[in-house]
């Protein structure tokens, strides 16, 4: 499985580069590949973008010049751990991948980690490695080590923000192959919520297992759901001219879809969409590796079937919609 051979390489780089880590300390990294130019963060401020967001900074296209994301701050961006417990925790613990110490290394000339060491509440490290390959991919691997028994309901929540630059209407709209509530027919379905933390959650339509919130949980994207469920872990969105198609590799149902309007604000004119997803680690062990892979595509808009013909060659898996 890719998940696992990465998670060897990574713990054996890792290994290596601890020692080195005050040494070659850098806080983001510039990459060219194919059609795409991408710039890669820790969590370190630098001129022209803010603090806590690691991840994709940048992310620019020979067909469509200029930032994808929106402007300071990244997409593939690793900002929530939760556990449906500790709701009344400040912004530092909320925002604990963000505020915890993350730790950036340059692999090779197309390939970065991110290693966060176990986080400020949490105790969850982590390993997340960025690929760029031509001619439009980047290749996200992330595996984590829960090193203490500290998440409270049995389950470890995490999440990932992808801030879209965008605030035309049309465009904060994702896709994806699934069904709407007491339907298994296979279609296409179009999701743009109402507003922030509204219907900000889909499943994958097999996944059976829920999680728990402490009743005075403060609403997020993760505590509200959509009456529709995913067939194939993928979804895309456009803008201008371009697709955004990113797709998922780990346990069934692990992962889980996320979308706000607005990217945390009120309803109003000029806001950016976050286009989201969580990952869902169930009956959790300390000192157990957990993980997944994901490929982010971006390219000009073909269509459709593109879309499909994009997860198929990557997944090895058939796509099949309902007449």
């Amino acid at each position: 499985m890719k998940h696992a051979a990465a998670v060897t390489l990574a713990i054996a780089l890792t290994a290596g580069l601890w020692a080195q880590e005050e040494a070659s300390r850098q806080s983001h990294v510039s990459i060219t590949a194919g059609d795409l130019e991408v710039v890669i963060a820790d969590n370190a401020e630098y001129e022209g973008h803010r603090a806590w967001y690691n991840g994709v900074a940048y992310l620019s296209h020979k067909a469509q010049p200029g930032n994808h994301f929106w402007r300071r701050v990244a997409g593939m961006n690793f900002e929530h751990i939760w556990d449906g417990e500790k709701w009344w925790e400040p912004a530092e613990v909320l925002f604990e991948p963000r505020s915890s110490e993350v730790v950036l290394h340059q692999l090779n000339e197309t390939s970065v980690q991110l290693h966060m060491p176990p986080s400020n509440l949490h105790w969850l490290e982590s390993w997340t490695t960025y690929t760029v390959a031509a001619p439009h991919y980047i290749d996200m691997d992330f595996f984590c080590i829960p090193r203490r028994d500290t998440f409270d309901r049995g389950y470890i929540g995490l999440f990932w923000a992808s801030y879209i630059n965008t605030t035309d209407e049309d465009e904060k709209t994702i896709y994806y192959i699934g069904s709407h509530k007491d339907s298994r027919k296979r279609q296409w379905v179009s999701w743009k919520t109402a507003a922030h933390s509204t219907n900000g959650t889909v499943r994958y339509q097999e996944d059976i297992r829920d999680i728990s919130f402490n009743p005075e949980h403060r609403r997020m994207l993760y505590t509200t759901f959509a009456d529709s469920a995913y067939a194939y872990p993928f979804y895309y969105g456009r803008r201008g001219e371009m697709v955004h198609i990113i797709m998922f590799e780990s346990a069934p149902g692990a992962i889980r879809f996320s979308h706000s309007p607005t990217s945390g604000a009120p309803v109003r004119p000029g806001t950016n969409p976050a286009w989201d997803w969580q990952y869902i680690i169930h009956d959790y062990e300390v000192g157990h590796s957990y993980g997944y892979t994901a490929r982010l595509v971006y390219k000009p808009w073909v269509g459709r079937q593109d879309v499909i013909d994009e997860y198929e060659s990557w997944s090895g898996r058939k796509v099949t919609l309902t007449d």
